[in-house]
C-alpha cells in the first residue's frame, strides 16, 4: 500500500470518528432531560434556529429529509410547543415553520452546548495550532463541497 493509500485510510477513519462523536454530543444533548428531542428533532430547532422561519419544503432539504417525514417531525415538535406552523399570507399553499420561545431557548442551549465542545477542542491546542487546525478545517471543508458537486451535480 502506497504512502497516499495509508494516509486516505487514516482520514476515514478519523472522519468516521470525529462523526461517530458528534452525533454522540448531539443525541446527549437532544436527551437532556430539558429537551428530550429525537435527533432530527434537534437538527430541525437548530436549523430554524440558525437560519430562521422556514418552508416546509426548505427545512426538508435542509435535513436531508422527505418532507412527510418532516410533517410528522413538525407535528412533533408543535406538541412539544417549540414550533408553530403558519400559512404565508400571499401564497396559503406555503406554511411556514417558526420558533416558539421556548424553541429559541432551546436552540440558544444547544447552541451552547456545541460551542463549549467546540472549545474544548480548541483549548487542547496552543494558539498556532488552533490556527493550523482552522485553516486546514475549511481547506477540507471546500474540498469535501467541491467534490460532491463534482460527484453529485
Amino acid at each position: 500500500m502506497n504512502d497516499i493509500e495509508a494516509k486516505a485510510r487514516e482520514l476515514r477513519e478519523q472522519i468516521h470518528a470525529l462523526i461517530l462523536q458528534h452525533r454522540s454530543l448531539e443525541a446527549s444533548v437532544a436527551a437532556d432531560p430539558n429537551n428530550e428531542l429525537s435527533r432530527h428533532e434537534f437538527l430541525a430547532i437548530e436549523v430554524l434556529g440558525e437560519s430562521g422561519p422556514s418552508i416546509m419544503r426548505s427545512l426538508a432539504e435542509k435535513l436531508h429529509l422527505a418532507v412527510n417525514t418532516v410533517t410528522t417531525l413538525v407535528d412533533n415538535l408543535e406538541r412539544k410547543h417549540l414550533v408553530k406552523r403558519e400559512r404565508d399570507e400571499n401564497d396559503r399553499r406555503l406554511v411556514w415553520v417558526h420558533l416558539t420561545r421556548e424553541g429559541e431557548r432551546v436552540a440558544e442551549f444547544n447552541l451552547e452546548e456545541r460551542l463549549r465542545f467546540c472549545r474544548s477542542l480548541l483549548e487542547s491546542l496552543n494558539e498556532d495550532e488552533q490556527e493550523i487546525y482552522l485553516v486546514l478545517m475549511r481547506k477540507i471543508t471546500r474540498e469535501m463541497s467541491r467534490y460532491l458537486t463534482q460527484a453529485h451535480g
